[in-house]
């Protein structure tokens, strides 16, 4: 190892010179605080013998030099040389930034017995430097993983510039924020045929990659419908020859198929429904999902809560359904319970009642600039845009 001896004592420098050349290492020599500072400087020098008291730079300034100019970056472990007995000097040199001291006149064996300890603290900083490197690459690599994965997810949900019923007046958008790369929450607004829309938002228990690959699983196991036989609807030998699947069978057959033994608390909350763009005819099934909400074009608001247990949870359940008439100019609001639980500083949770007042003070805007208005209030709620929950809207109008 090589090391770096200051001391403007000659005679100090030739006996420190000996001793650790004798005993294997590289001697750099320095006249004082200063000269030690730009020896470091261009060097790779990581152990430094110095002694207290030098001209122009002390010992005691020489590590508070050190430990400014090279931080953590590089560990440089410095001894102290020094006459001084007094209890409070020593705690100076060691806020200083001094690692170790040996009072003058010293033993040269105490000396060995401390490079030695200097060399060991040098190489376990250098195995955890090492480590944290490998960590901080393993970290990144994760992190790219997670963000490929999320734009993957993302890129299921809909989208906003392919509406497939515009021609008959209904047009969807939607407010998708997840707590974390990788959320739990995903919705969908899908051609069952050619004059049926299909429409759900599901919520997956827990958050994170586990949450994530659910959902995954989930829009490609639903959104089969898009001209496929699927879960939510199958090929018939009659006309029309497709039997759309009524909501409430969709989620008893869904369920059935989510059970996991191994993994009882793997559920999902869900609210599903069918649209006849003809009529407006709307059928709609909830599993243990929030309220959606009907914005009728007269401002006022009727909530469709027909209840219903989480898919997965137990099997062989059955479920409700409520049928109503999504009229020109209303609109149906599907959400997840990140909203309405999302929490401010205090504790605070947004509540149904601010939603509602939110629809009701912009639910005539533009689709785009209404989700921008809930978007803005749960911000300026939470007070940050980083939320303990996945935050999920879907808003579908019938315009004409």
């Amino acid at each position: 190892m090589k090391i770096l001896v200051a001391d403007d004592n000659e005679d100090m420098q030739m006996l420190l010179f000996q001793y650790v050349k004798k005993w294997g290492h590289e001697v750099v020599i320095a006249q004082d605080g200063e000269e030690a500072l730009q020896i470091l400087e261009t060097s790779d020098i990581q152990l430094v013998i110095s002694d207290w008291a030098m001209p122009k730079m002390s010992g005691v300034e020489l590590c508070r030099a050190v430990r400014e100019r090279f931080g953590d970056e590089r560990y440089i472990y410095i001894v102290l040389l020094t006459a001084r007995q007094e209890q409070e000097d020593l705690v100076t040199g060691m806020e200083a930034g001094a690692d170790d001291f040996i009072r003058k006149p010293f033993n040269k064996d105490e000396l060995r017995v401390r490079l030695r300890a200097g060399e060991r603290a040098l190489q376990m900083q250098q195995v955890l430097s090492e480590q944290n490197k490998r960590l901080e690459a393993a970290q990144t690599e994760l992190r790219n993983d997670l963000e490929a994965a999320a734009v993957v997810q993302r890129n299921l949900l809909p989208n906003p510039d392919k509406q497939p019923f515009l021609d008959a007046g209904y047009r969807f958008d939607w407010l998708y924020t997840p707590a974390a790369f990788l959320g739990g929450d995903t919705c969908n607004f899908i051609r069952l045929d050619a004059t049926h829309i299909g429409f759900y938002m599901i919520d997956v228990a827990g958050h994170g990659i586990p949450a994530a690959f659910k959902t995954v699983m989930l829009s490609q196991t639903l959104s089969a419908a898009n001209g496929q036989a699927g879960l939510l609807k199958d090929d018939v030998s009659y006309a029309p020859h497709c039997y759309i699947r009524p909501p409430a069978e969709a989620l008893y057959e869904l369920n059935n198929t989510s059970q996991e033994e191994h993994n009882a608390m793997h559920y999902f909350t869900m609210v599903y429904g069918v649209i006849d763009v003809k009529t407006g005819q709307t059928t709609l099934s909830q599993a243990g999902h929030p309220a959606s909400i009907l914005l009728r074009n007269d401002g006022m608001m009727e909530t469709i809560d027909v209840g219903g247990v989480p898919i997965g949870m137990l099997e062989g359940m059955m479920y409700d359904e409520q049928e109503f008439i999504l009229g020109v100019g209303e609109r149906l609001i599907l959400y997840t319970d990140g909203i309405i639980e999302c929490e401010n500083t205090a504790g605070e949770q947004f509540s149904f009642a601010r939603l509602q007042y939110l629809l009701r003070e912009h639910g005539a805007k533009p689709l785009n600039n209404l989700i921008e208005e809930i978007r803005a209030a749960l911000v300026a709620w939470r007070g940050s845009s980083v939320f303990d929950d996945d935050i999920s809207l879907l808003i579908i109008e019938h315009f004409q």
